[in-house]
């Protein structure tokens, strides 16, 4: 079995140093893969603001071997507004997504029975757009998958979301274009739909992920749903726009 401390200690380490580790040993299961990650949020020492869903489609779970969506953290200092700046390593993969991403109005503690959509959407305080930085500290880690992802802070590197819509029930989730664009150019386009075919499918499935995993969310936390326009890859120095229609845009520069 893994030695999880000792792997999450060098997955929070690179991520501190801006490095990438080659690992001999790797989790096996997507228990043991969950177990480290339970480590890094013990031992990092960074307060947890929200959670992230990713790979949430059919071919985003068979490209990355899980027969899963996959559930991790936000970290705060990792978390910005739109408009904002962030620095990304030279070796950062700096694979961009567009997302829909929800702040929660309440409390949804762990319990023994699932959480219901209507209970989770009646939860939610405001809709954002949003944009999540991903990238892996291991060394081949995209191509070796959910095993080691999850492990690695589920792929994160930041975070970002604009300002949010509290009467967002009748927004078009499903039908409305989302736009990714790089220093002005578009490059990727599309819905909802591809979200578990509905993003608040996604959130109700993060809520319920947390549950069985025994934590739960809180209020105020911002839960993030995954892409709506694929994985782009971005240059070290570049401004992105996530353009979600009538809800808004999400804007992040990066920088070196």
């Amino acid at each position: 079995m893994t030695d999880r401390n000792a792997l999450a200690d060098s997955l929070i380490e690179a991520r501190r140093a801006g490095s990438i580790v080659t690992l001999s040993d790797t989790p096996s299961s997507l228990d043991e893969s969950y177990a480290v990650l339970d480590a890094v949020m013990e031992r990092y020492g960074e307060k947890i603001v929200g959670w992230k869903a990713a790979f949430t489609n059919d071919a985003a779970m068979e490209k990355m071997k899980t027969p899963e969506p996959a559930m991790g953290p936000l970290f705060g200092s990792w978390v910005f507004h739109s408009g904002e700046s962030v620095a990304t390593p030279d070796n950062c993969a700096r694979l961009i997504e567009s997302e829909y991403a929800f702040t929660m109005a309440r409390d949804l503690p762990a319990r023994d029975t699932a959480y219901s959509e209507d209970e989770v959407t009646d939860a939610v305080a405001s809709l954002h757009p949003a944009i999540e930085i991903a990238h892996s500290r291991v060394d081949g880690g995209f191509d070796i998958g959910a095993s080691v992802l999850i492990a690695d802070h589920c792929a994160n590197f930041a975070f970002a979301y604009g300002d949010g819509l509290s009467d967002w029930r009748d927004f078009d989730l499903l039908g409305q274009q989302v736009t990714f664009s790089v220093d002005g150019k578009e490059i990727a386009t599309g819905t909802g739909e591809a979200v578990m075919g509905n993003p608040v499918t996604s959130l109700t499935w993060l809520v319920n992920k947390r549950s069985s995993r025994g934590g739960g969310v809180s209020a105020g936390q911002i839960l993030t749903t995954g892409t709506c326009t694929g994985m782009q890859p971005v240059a070290r120095t570049c401004s992105l726009v996530a353009d979600f229609g009538p809800l808004g845009q999400c804007r992040l520069d990066c920088t070196a």
